[in-house]
């Protein structure tokens, strides 16, 4: 069974038992690679995972939320966050994870939560919190790390830079470009890393920034 991440808490109520918790993710992720958000229920979920549905209500309370914490659960799982020495490397490394998860059955799951969302404000705000916004809080970890250690201009705005360079990720999810090709998330971050380098870049042609 799958270590599970730390994961926001539901409010107040008895502590979660860990090992029906992981398998109530594992549960939810395996039925939603499979049957996608159409297929996706409580019922199956409680059936898979050999939990109630009491129990799956009591912690997520609708099918959105849990579907985007199983989604946030496997992912995290597949993909430690990164801290090396140099964080424009961990920029990287945030990318082509995003990259190769996208390209995969993660990166179909993901599509039907945003399809999802657009009809279910649960969903949507379950995306925002549990996905997207604690993903963003790490790019903006590594990005702050980058300033501090002098790989990046202070004077950027962080918020555009990931834009930047998470945005169109997403933009090629939604119209079904994928998977991506070859070289094309190290292109990407090469244009927009070189904008946001601190100071000249010597040697760029020849790619200095992969190497700080």
């Amino acid at each position: 069974m799958m270590d599970c991440p730390d994961l926001p808490k539901r409010g107040p109520g008895r502590p979660r038992s860990d090992a029906t918790r992981c398998a109530i993710l594992k549960a939810a992720y395996e039925l939603l690679e499979e049957a996608g958000m159409a297929g996706f229920t409580i019922e199956g979920v409680a059936d898979r995972s050999g939990s109630a549905k009491t129990t799956i209500y009591r912690w997520w309370p609708s099918r959105g939320v849990l579907a985007s914490d199983a989604m946030l659960s496997h992912y995290q799982t597949e993909y430690p966050d990164p801290h090396s020495s140099s964080a424009v490397a961990d920029l990287r490394g945030v990318m082509h994870h995003m990259a190769e998860a996208m390209s995969g059955p993660q990166g179909r799951v993901l599509a039907g939560l945003i399809a999802e969302a657009q009809s279910c404000s649960g969903t949507e705000d379950a995306i925002m919190a549990n996905l997207i916004t604690r993903r963003r809080e790490l790019g903006r970890s590594i990005m702050e790390r980058a300033i501090a250690g002098g790989q990046v201009r202070p004077d950027i705005s962080i918020d555009t830079a990931l834009d930047a360079l998470f945005g169109p990720l997403f933009y090629r999810l939604m119209l079904n470009r994928m998977p991506f090709e070859p070289g094309w998330i190290d292109q990407l971050a090469e244009m927009v890393l070189q904008g946001i380098a601190a100071g000249p870049a010597p040697g760029a042609a020849a790619g200095t920034l992969r190497q700080r």
